[in-house]
């Protein structure tokens, strides 16, 4: 089922995932996720985008977990950004730009301090903190944060 959200996500984002999305149906209903609509958009050929789309945002609708709008699409990828700070997975300096550039874009304006916030840590990374690991925490922290702020 994650690699059906992460082409949700992906395709909220405006990437061109149409051809991808058959074969990704047809691997959801091996690992036994189910729905009349995955069944039939697993059965197109690749060259059908459009209508691979279309059955891809209906599948997504019955197994309970509908396509978001853009801005929600952003919200998602910031939080499994904060997560991967806070496991280790990852340059933690990479992962708060990503956080800073997806509150930059997502049009709420409850992200922006949460952007700035990830924005300083990211430029200030080397000057501030003497030890990379004082920067490491101070990201973890900033990470915790913003989840327990904006749960799921």
């Amino acid at each position: 089922m994650q690699q059906l959200r992460d082409l949700a996500i992906r395709l909220a984002m405006g990437e061109s995932i149409g051809d991808d999305l058959p074969m990704a149906a047809a691997h959801a209903l091996t690992r036994g996720v189910d729905s009349p609509t995955l069944c039939e958009l697993a059965g197109l050929s690749k060259g059908q985008p459009r209508e691979a789309i279309d059955l891809f945002r209906q599948a997504m609708a019955e197994l309970g977990w509908p396509v978001p709008d853009e801005s929600v699409a952003r919200l998602h990828l910031m939080r499994k950004a904060a997560s991967d700070i806070l496991a280790g997975r990852g340059d933690p300096e990479d992962l708060a730009h990503e956080i800073y550039w997806q509150a930059c874009y997502s049009g709420l304006p409850e992200l922006r301090a949460v952007g700035d916030r990830f924005l300083e840590l990211y430029a200030g990374c080397d000057a501030m903190y003497d030890q990379p690991e004082g920067a490491v925490a101070a990201m973890k922290a900033a990470a915790q944060s913003f989840l327990r702020d904006h749960p799921a």
